[in-house]
């Protein structure tokens, strides 16, 4: 799985499109057992969302903002950490619209999954999503730890932060999602043998990443790095 996660993270990183992060994550996707992906940056009732569901499904839940009455949505926003669902164990007791929306996302192939909750900025929330027609999603969300699953997901959100600002053209002035990533962490006050721990890379090439970056947005040290990382919202919390 290992080899599989790097490729995936290191077409996200090169990535010009929304099509090409689409098909990375739905290729990383399939080698851990599920068959659809979803991300979504919720604010609200306002929903950014990439996915491979089906079309239909996806402007159906758009339209009538099922991000409100979505189980996976709410329970993300309470537990904010990744967590494993079933629509079968879903209760639509005394909720006929609740009970629509499982039938029509089981309709749809959207039966089980894994769902990866991140904390964004200006009370946003994003979740990165691996679902599955089966009634069960078996034992390969285990596959994935938890900092490689936040890992995931701020590559996804920070290349396209950087392809909606129209950046990407210009990588010489932005961070890749390797140094997003370390800077992150170093915002949250880890230092660099706690990062290198969390992302299983040495310290020396955390401290690599962290010297890119620097120099990318003309820092002094990374205690400066962080400060205009900060500032100009290259990092989340």
């Amino acid at each position: 799985m290992e080899s599989e996660f790097q490729a995936f993270l290191d077409t996200v990183d090169v990535a010009h499109d929304e099509r090409m992060i689409r098909q990375a994550t739905k290729t990383f996707a399939t080698s851990i057992g599920f068959e659809r992906i979803a991300y979504l940056q919720v604010e609200g009732e306002d929903v950014r969302t990439i996915s491979s569901y089906a079309q239909a499904w996806q402007e159906v839940y758009l339209e009538k903002r099922f991000s409100t009455i979505d189980p996976v949505v709410i329970e993300a926003r309470r537990r904010m950490k990744i967590f494993t669902w079933s629509a079968d164990d879903w209760s639509t007791r005394n909720s006929a619209e609740l009970k629509r929306f499982r039938d029509e996302a089981i309709s749809h192939g959207i039966r089980s999954g894994m769902t990866i909750p991140v904390r964004g900025s200006f009370g946003s929330t994003i979740l990165l999503t691996f679902a599955s027609s089966a009634a069960e999603s078996g034992s390969s969300s285990t596959c994935l730890s938890t900092e490689a699953a936040v890992q995931a997901a701020l590559a996804i959100h920070y290349r396209l932060r950087f392809i909606s600002a129209g950046r990407v053209v210009a990588p010489k002035n932005v961070f890749s999602s390797k140094e997003a990533v370390c800077v992150t962490w170093s915002a949250k006050g880890k230092y660099a043998p706690e990062i290198a721990s969390i992302m299983g890379i040495t310290t020396r090439t955390v401290q690599h990443y962290l010297d890119s970056a620097r120099r990318k947005i003309g820092a002094e040290n990374v205690q400066h790095l962080t400060a205009l990382a900060t500032a100009y919202g290259l990092v989340e919390f």
